[in-house]
């Protein structure tokens, strides 16, 4: 026989043992606890977990994304580390070529300078014969400028003696036109007239002439004269400075009368 058969008729035997005649008088079975489950503490735990579960795995996920940047990081720097390394040797090496082009240059001046040297002092003594040669023609253009200058003297001087003779003119000219020559600068003359403008005998009206080319110029002309364009055209053209003067003169009045 089996062993199912075995404890089948085991069974049978026993509960021919029990107490009473049939099975509905036997004697009730105790009554087991029912579990209590608290099905949201549960559910609490499980989602607490999880969170757990995925902020770990988002902070793996983090510190990857760290190296890995930092890899990226370091692996470029690496990389310019190297390119400047490979920039600072090509320029060193320009510079190092640079430098022997630099020396053998100043080797080959050196050998120039050298040889200039030789051909100086070769020439040296031809030069003492040069210099010899002109201090006799400064001496002889000493001698030339000296009577040139004693000459100019003479020429001052026959010049103011002419200037004395031509005073008492010139001082009549001034007092027929009531105007005076002044001195202005190098090349330019100036004109001063009064007795112009009749509510003011002494107020003065100006005019200076520019004489350093032969078209002469005006650079100045107080009050401005509309005429005077006009008026420098005929100086240049007859070289009249007596007749010009009169002409502004009377440009002046006008001027007053308007």
């Amino acid at each position: 026989m089996d062993t199912s058969s075995q404890r089948h008729s085991s069974g049978s035997h026993r509960l021919s043992l029990a107490p009473g005649k049939n099975a509905a008088a036997a004697a009730p079975l105790p009554t087991l606890p029912t579990p209590q489950i608290d099905t949201e503490e549960i559910l609490a735990r499980a989602a607490t977990f999880t969170n757990d579960v995925n902020g770990a795995i988002q902070k793996i996920k983090a510190k990857i994304s760290d190296n890995t940047a930092q890899w990226v990081q370091d692996t470029a720097d690496a990389r310019e580390s190297d390119r400047e390394l490979r920039e600072e040797m090509r320029v060193a090496i320009t510079k190092e070529v640079a430098l022997a082009k630099v020396l053998k240059k100043e080797k080959e001046e050196a050998n120039n300078m050298s040889k200039a040297v030789q051909l100086l002092s070769a020439r040296c003594d031809d030069m003492k014969q040069v210099q010899e040669s002109l201090e006799m023609q400064v001496a002889v253009l000493t001698r030339e400028v000296k009577a040139k200058r004693e000459a100019k003297i003479a020429q001052k001087k026959a010049l103011d003696e002419q200037v004395l003779k031509n005073r008492p003119e010139l001082a009549s000219f001034e007092s027929i036109l009531a105007m005076r020559i002044v001195g202005v600068k190098e090349d330019h003359i100036g004109f001063v007239f009064t007795r112009i403008n009749e509510q003011d005998w002494n107020k003065e009206y100006s005019i200076t002439i520019d004489v350093s080319h032969h078209e002469f110029t005006v650079s100045d002309c107080t009050p401005e004269l509309n005429e005077l364009p006009v008026l420098l055209r005929s100086l240049n053209a007859t070289r009249d400075f007596y007749g010009f003067l009169k002409k502004v003169r009377k440009a002046f009045k006008d001027s007053v009368k308007k």
